[in-house]
């Protein structure tokens, strides 16, 4: 069966990453890596890279970024994206294409593709994010897809609702949680060895992305947090850096003038798998409006304060504590989590078998499919 895995991103990696490592060693696939986006621009590091570190050949690499994150400016690349993917589709034949989750960047990249009949895998269907245009974008995605690997029960009755049907539509849960049984984490040495930054020191892991729907309220939300980090004591504060969305660059630049600001605030622009969950094993508690909040950190037994809308709609756990974007409601959460019970590491998401189902449930569509 040969498949066309594509990510235009990051945030894809540590969710693709066990998947790719079952489809790899099993030789009923025969699986190609299709990169683009973000993954293949020097500003946002080449983080395609993160494949090759871990031994897996990137089969495609597709320049389709256009520079800048206005309206405009996302929207022609959004163009661009879907004239390079033609050509892809058109030169390569594939039994699958493998799509994750929500981006503008995915879309077009399957939008392409529906002229050429190939079937699509879809992850991640059937969430919700209001505070953000991805879910026009993942549920257009459903529709567009013939397979269907949700996260929860919920999530798989929507997307049933979605397509009209529950035939192909399976719960699997989130396959980012079969990395915690399989990565080795980093000791505190050896994380401060690398990235400079010791996690022996009480911590924060701050993540905040843009929302893309009221775009005029970002500067004044990433004000607010700003201001609410200004104020926090007894803490270190590692930032990661926000995704390629509207206005992006934007909070990014205002993020990057507060870390240079402030001697206790460290700014990363990508720790990688093994980095990132070090970093939310050893730290306190997360803050931000990141997807690894709702999803992965209770497998850590750690709270999130979630802020605004980003992630509203999406199933949440005990560990989460959603905060309006207001400095004095941030910090009254930070001053209130001291409080609240130990968590028991209970994950609503999965328990890490996600990929394992997957292969399985892809053999079981590609025989069948070829029998009829």
């Amino acid at each position: 069966m040969k498949i066309a895995l594509i990510s235009c991103g990051r945030s894809d990696f540590s969710i693709y990453l066990p998947l790719i490592k079952r489809l790899k060693k099993d030789s009923f696939f025969n699986l190609e890596i299709i990169v683009f986006g973000t993954h293949v621009s020097s500003f946002f590091g080449n983080t395609f890279k993160l494949f090759e570190k871990e031994g897996f050949k990137v089969a495609h690499k597709i320049e389709s970024l256009v520079l800048g994150d206005s309206a405009e400016s996302i929207a022609s690349a959004m163009g661009l994206t879907m004239i390079k993917f033609a050509s892809l589709w058109n030169s390569n034949s594939y039994d699958l294409i493998i799509v994750l989750g929500d981006r503008y960047e995915m879309f077009s990249a399957i939008s392409a593709s529906v002229p050429f009949n190939i079937p699509v895998a879809h992850l991640h269907g059937g969430e919700t994010t209001l505070g953000a245009i991805d879910d026009k974008f993942r549920h257009c995605l459903s529709s567009l897809s013939d397979i269907h690997f949700t996260s929860t029960e919920g999530h798989k009755s929507r997307v049933t609702e979605i397509i009209g049907t529950s035939r192909h539509v399976y719960n699997v849960g989130a396959p980012a949680l079969d990395n915690l049984s399989e990565i080795d984490l980093y000791t505190i040495s050896e994380f401060k060895n690398i990235f400079n930054i010791d996690l022996s020191i009480p911590t924060i892991l701050c993540t905040f992305h843009p929302e893309t729907v009221l775009l005029e309220k970002n500067h004044e939300y990433t004000l607010e947090l700003i201001s609410a980090l200004e104020s926090v004591e007894n803490f270190q504060i590692v930032i990661t850096m926000p995704n390629a969305d509207t206005m992006g660059s934007h909070v990014r630049s205002l993020l990057q003038d507060f870390i240079r600001k402030n001697e206790n605030i460290c700014g990363v622009e990508n720790f990688g798998t093994r980095g990132y969950y070090s970093c939310m094993n050893y730290s306190s508690f997360l803050l931000g409006n990141t997807s690894s909040g709702i999803i992965e950190a209770a497998s850590f037994g750690k709270y999130v304060i979630n802020l605004g809308d980003r992630q509203k709609g999406r199933t949440q756990g005990d560990n989460i504590v959603n905060v309006e974007i207001k400095a004095a409601k941030i910090l009254e959460a930070i001053e209130a989590l001291h409080l609240k019970p130990e968590l028991d590491r209970k994950n609503i998401y999965g328990n890490g078998t996600a990929s394992e189902k997957i292969v399985d449930y892809l053999k079981d569509y590609h025989l069948q499919r070829n029998s009829n």
